[in-house]
């Protein structure tokens, strides 16, 4: 006879299990080895070299350092609907976030150590 619902009707003792040549009565218990304690650590991230300026535009956002060496672009974040374009010279980066025909444009100019912006 076949039965179409789950039947839990059968009990289960656990069972210990001895290694080979011990009796079954002398079961061993585990040695409770002691959990390593959590340290913390403290990951430094490197810092950018020269002065950090973040720019925020109506296309979104951009990070530059300026330093001796120039400018570094860290980061071009878009908002919605916008993409990043980049262009670059010896002496200036020129990040335009752009939506269509308009957009936003984030200049940096390392020799004279600044940046500048133009909405189109």
């Amino acid at each position: 006879m076949l039965r179409n619902e789950f039947v839990d009707d059968v009990r289960v003792q656990p069972m210990t299990v001895s290694p080979p040549g011990e009796s079954p009565s002398a079961t061993r218990t585990p040695s409770a080895t002691p959990a390593p304690t959590p340290r913390r650590t403290q990951k430094k991230t490197p810092r950018p070299r020269g002065d950090l300026k973040v720019i925020t535009v109506k296309g979104g956002e951009v990070a530059f350092t300026i330093g001796a060496n120039g400018c570094k672009l860290i980061s071009a974040t878009p908002n919605g609907g916008y993409t990043a374009k980049v262009s670059r010279a010896d002496s200036w980066i020129r990040v335009d976030l752009v939506q269509g025909e308009r957009g936003s444009a984030v200049f940096c100019i390392g020799h004279e150590r600044r940046t500048d912006t133009w909405e189109y």
